[in-house]
């Protein structure tokens, strides 16, 4: 007799988890707004999926991880910021539709320079998702960052960040 679990008893605890069209848990920072769709307890802990809706003259500083990121515009426009050769910013401005990935520690940012809020969906390791939840809330509750970050309130973000290997590189770009 086989110690082995049947394929049903296999399948009994892993199953197919449907997200509605509120999506998972929602996280405010600031006026950017980030909606889960998968969560990295529903991953194996491999990945995290969430929705960005980015206000105009939003975005976020010039950062670099040691994990790929994927961005896919689902409306609006967003100007992605890289640097150059010369170690200067370079923009590309990203439709709806389009869509790109940051290899690791390729240093990266984003705005949303246009008149109009940008929805994008982001793909990425669970360091991101686990990144903001020890930024905000280690405990785990949801009452995330204040719309203005105080000096404590960027301290605490970024030593979350660094602890997840996401290290600014520049203030702005």
């Amino acid at each position: 007799m086989s110690n082995f679990p049947t394929p049903l008893e296999e399948v009994i605890h892993h199953n197919v988890i449907k997200n509605n069209k509120t999506g998972g848990p929602a996280l405010a920072i600031g006026p950017m707004q980030l909606l889960w769709r998968a969560l990295g307890e529903n991953t194996g802990y491999t990945f995290s999926i969430y929705e960005t809706t980015v206000v105009p003259g939003m975005g976020i500083p010039l950062h670099k991880h040691p994990f790929a990121e994927f961005f896919y515009v689902l409306e609006g426009t967003l100007a992605i910021g890289s640097w150059n050769s010369e170690g200067a910013a370079e923009w590309n401005v990203y439709e709806s539709g389009e869509s790109l990935v940051v290899q690791p520690n390729a240093p990266h940012t984003f705005f949303n320079k246009s008149e109009h809020p940008c929805r994008m969906l982001s793909v990425s390791t669970y360091h991101h998702e686990r990144m903001m939840k020890d930024a905000v809330q280690p405990d785990g509750r949801t009452d995330f960052l204040p719309a203005q970050l105080s000096q404590a309130d960027f301290v605490k973000l970024t030593k979350s960040m660094e602890k997840n290997q996401t290290f600014l590189v520049a203030d702005h770009a």
